[in-house]
C-alpha cells in the first residue's frame, strides 16, 4: 500500500470517527435565552380558515409554544410580539391562561395592533410595552352578521323555517331577529364582555369600574393607553427584551424565535386540504353555516 492510499485511509477513519463523536457528544448551548413568541393575524383555535387568505394565530401552537419555552432551563423569560386585531373568545382566553401559567416573566410587545382578544392576552402577562402610535385596547365582544330577508322579499324568495326549538335558527341570515332572540344573544354578549372586563381588571391590578368606563369597543393609542394603565411601557423591542431580562435577572440573553416550522410536503398537503374545503363546502353552505357558525369574537 503506497502512502498516498495509507494517508487516504488515515484520514477517513479521523473523518468516521469526529462525525460518531458529535453524534454521541452533542455540544449544546447553555448561554440564557429569551424566547420570542409572535401572535400575528387573528386569534382562532388552529388558524387553518385563514391559512390562505389573512395570517392567523393558532392559540393551539402559541400555548404549545408557551410550555415548551417553560420546559427550557436555557429559556429565561418570554416576549410575545403581537400585532393582533383580536379573535375567537375561547382562543384569546386559552392563551391567556397559559401565559399566567408561565413560571418565567412574560413580556407583551404590542408594535403595530394589540387589541380586543390580542390585548386581553398582552394583558395576562407580567408587563407590556407599546409603541406610542399603536392600537391597543377596544376591550368589547361583537358578533355581528348579514342578513338578507329584505333582499331575498325583493327577488320573490321565501325561507321556509322549518326548526325542532324554538331558538334553532336565531341568527339566520335569511330572517329577521324576533324581539326574544335579540335580547337572548344581547346577554350572552353582555356576560362575555363582563368576563373581559373582570379578566382585565384583574390582570391590570386595575379597579373594576374605571376598566368598564374605558371598555366602550373603541381603541386606544399606545400614548392614550398608558395614561389609562392599560400598557406598561411604550417603547420598541430592544424595550420589551431589556425589561424581560431585568424581570429574569440575567444580564444578557440570545432571542430565540419560536415559530411553526412547514415542510414543503406539508404545505402542498394544507394547500390541498384547504381547496378540498372551500370546494366541498360551496357557496349555498358558506351562506348557511352563518347561522350555525355564530362565533363571538373578542
Amino acid at each position: 500500500m503506497n502512502k498516498f492510499w495509507i494517508f487516504f485511509t488515515v484520514v477517513i477513519f479521523l473523518l468516521v470517527a469526529s462525525f460518531s463523536l458529535s453524534s454521541i457528544l452533542k455540544v449544546e448551548d447553555f448561554s440564557d435565552k429569551i424566547a420570542v413568541i409572535p401572535i400575528k393575524g387573528i386569534i382562532t383555535s388552529d388558524g387553518f380558515e385563514e391559512f390562505l387568505t389573512t395570517s392567523g394565530a393558532s392559540s393551539t401552537k402559541i400555548t404549545q409554544f408557551i410550555k415548551q419555552a417553560n420546559q427550557d432551563s436555557s429559556v429565561k423569560g418570554i416576549i410575545l410580539e403581537i400585532n393582533s386585531p383580536g379573535g375567537t373568545v375561547v382562543a384569546s382566553e386559552e392563551i391567556a391562561n397559559e401565559v399566567k401559567k408561565s413560571k418565567k416573566p412574560v413580556v407583551s410587545l404590542i408594535r403595530e395592533v394589540g387589541a380586543s382578544g390580542a390585548y386581553w392576552i398582552a394583558s395576562s402577562s407580567n408587563k407590556i410595552v407599546a409603541d406610542p402610535l399603536s392600537i391597543t385596547g377596544s376591550i368589547g365582544v361583537v358578533s355581528s352578521y348579514l342578513e338578507f330577508s329584505g333582499l331575498m322579499e325583493m327577488y320573490g324568495v321565501n325561507y321556509e323555517r322549518l326548526v325542532a326549538g324554538e331558538y334553532k335558527d336565531a341568527g339566520s341570515p335569511f330572517r329577521e331577529l324576533t324581539k326574544n332572540e335579540r335580547v337572548l344573544l344581547q346577554n350572552k354578549l353582555d356576560i362575555i364582555h363582563e368576563a373581559f372586563i373582570e379578566e382585565v381588571a384583574k390582570n391590570r391590578n386595575l379597579d373594576k369600574n374605571n376598566v368598564k368606563k374605558i371598555a366602550n369597543g373603541f381603541f386606544y393609542l399606545g400614548k392614550e393607553a398608558k395614561e389609562l394603565g392599560l400598557v406598561d411601557e411604550l417603547g420598541d423591542k430592544e424595550l420589551a427584551v431589556n425589561i424581560t431580562k431585568q424581570l429574569a435577572n440575567i444580564e444578557d440573553a440570545k432571542l430565540v424565535t419560536y415559530e411553526e416550522k412547514i415542510r414543503f410536503t406539508e404545505l402542498l398537503s394544507r394547500l390541498s386540504a384547504n381547496s378540498f374545503y372551500f370546494v366541498g363546502r360551496g357557496i349555498g353552505k358558506e351562506l348557511f353555516s352563518l347561522r350555525n357558525d355564530f362565533r363571538f369574537v373578542a
